[in-house]
């Protein structure tokens, strides 16, 4: 009876989980960062029908970045992976979607 309850616990956060965006580190302004992350999110919405392309979902988010920001805008879109990078003061966004899809956006 527990073991049901626990999995119907489990597949209930992962309902609430889809979709969201859980911001782990950051140094961007909140206007900023409130646009960055919309561009993250409607890339990565965009391009995952019926299955994520992550290459494009890298593509669109970095050309909305370039357009609105300027050029050399960097996107990492990944599982399980771990950064050290250089980047320009008040750029840097690093967030979850959907609980383990990492994103990593910063202009060099």
């Amino acid at each position: 009876m527990e073991e049901k309850k626990e999995t119907q616990d489990l597949a209930q956060l992962k309902k609430e989980m889809l979709g969201t965006a859980i911001i782990k580190d950051t140094d961007m302004s909140p206007d900023m960062l409130s646009e960055v992350q919309d561009s993250i999110v409607s890339g990565i919405e965009n391009n995952s029908s019926p299955v994520l392309s992550i290459e494009n979902a890298c593509k669109t988010i970095k050309e909305a970045l370039e357009k609105k920001y300027g050029p050399t805008w960097q996107v990492i879109i990944g599982e399980g992976y771990a950064y050290d990078v250089t980047v320009q003061n008040n750029t840097r966004l690093f967030m979850f979607y959907n609980g383990n899809l990492a994103c990593l956006v910063f202009k060099s």
